[in-house]
């Protein structure tokens, strides 16, 4: 489990540093998780897992993806939303109103029957 720790602070592109950070941890504890036989608390495996959106099975074991996809794409979406101005951020919700009517129009379409005379199949 150590190794996948360093694997993943390093594949978000974190110093141990930043990594402890954002788990309410220093520095040196992270250090300390990284090392090879160095035991992980439970606490911590959670701590880990929640923050950024590991698939705790993967941490534990090595076996599947390393993130929850879905959730992946949530906390980038959220720290992206972070960064922006507050004018932004505002734009930025209703830019995604709009595409969820869309979405919403696109489906009525689809499951309503096609209307007579509209469309007339295609003949060679």
């Amino acid at each position: 489990m150590n190794n996948r720790i360093r694997e993943l602070r390093k594949a978000l592109d974190l110093s141990q540093k930043e990594f402890a950070g954002k788990i309410g941890l220093k520095q040196n504890a992270i250090s300390y998780m990284e090392k090879s036989g160095a035991t992980v608390t439970e606490q911590n495996i959670k701590t880990i897992c929640s923050q950024f959106s590991v698939n705790e099975h993967w941490l534990r074991t090595g076996n599947g993806k390393m993130f929850l996809e879905n959730e992946k794409k949530q906390r980038e979406f959220f720290e992206i939303f972070d960064e922006l101005s507050p004018a932004l951020q505002d734009y930025l919700i209703k830019t995604a109103r709009d595409l969820l009517d869309t979405q919403s129009r696109m489906k009525e379409e689809q499951t309503q029957p096609p209307h007579k005379g509209k469309c007339k199949p295609y003949e060679e």
